[in-house]
């Protein structure tokens, strides 16, 4: 097994089992505060900061997992109409542009990150430092610029066309 899968492996394992345990948790959390409301009429004082805070943990941990399966947004009316040659090169230029914009975005982030540790802000129910919250973030980022990172290497070297490391393009956008 090669370097590259091991790592893209390992990576999905663990992505699967945040944003699994990330909704539950949430739902969990949500579900009894909405119980709690409605028969002892007071809501449990951090739910709402708790689940505001796993959506942003879903959001951005959900961009390498949407990026490896394939099921990320992307506009293939006109990708779909030219030739496997074109697509593949397209496929790789938009992989790079992407992972590229990514780092970016993951960079910038840290500079918010720390910016928000300069001001000292704390959550409201919880009083944790707000920049604990923020820190998924740049991992988020970092998972997707990974991910079409893998993507760019999986379609140099296979002959067929992958929209994600586990998603083959079987033409017309269906899968195999």
């Amino acid at each position: 097994m090669s370097f590259f899968k091991k790592v893209d492996d390992f990576v999905s394992m663990l992505t699967e089992w945040a944003l699994s345990a990330s909704i539950v948790m949430m739902a969990i959390i949500l579900i009894s505060n909405v119980i709690a409301r409605k028969l002892f009429s007071n809501s449990i004082p951090a739910a709402d900061e708790i689940g505001a805070t796993l959506i942003i943990f879903v959001t951005f941990v959900g961009i390498g997992y949407a990026a490896r399966k394939g099921r990320h947004i992307r506009m293939s009316a006109l990708f779909d109409a030219v030739p496997l040659k074109v697509q593949k090169t397209l496929i790789i230029l938009i992989s790079i542009v992407t992972c590229i914009t990514y780092l970016y975005v993951c960079y910038i982030s840290f500079e918010y990150i720390e910016y928000t540790k300069m001001l000292g802000r704390v959550t409201s129910a919880l009083e944790i430092p707000a920049w604990i919250r923020l820190i998924v973030v740049p991992i988020g980022f970092g998972l997707g610029a990974i991910q079409y990172f893998l993507n760019i290497i999986i379609n140099i070297k296979e002959p067929q066309l992958y929209i994600g490391t586990e998603k083959v393009d079987g033409g017309n956008g269906d899968a195999n």
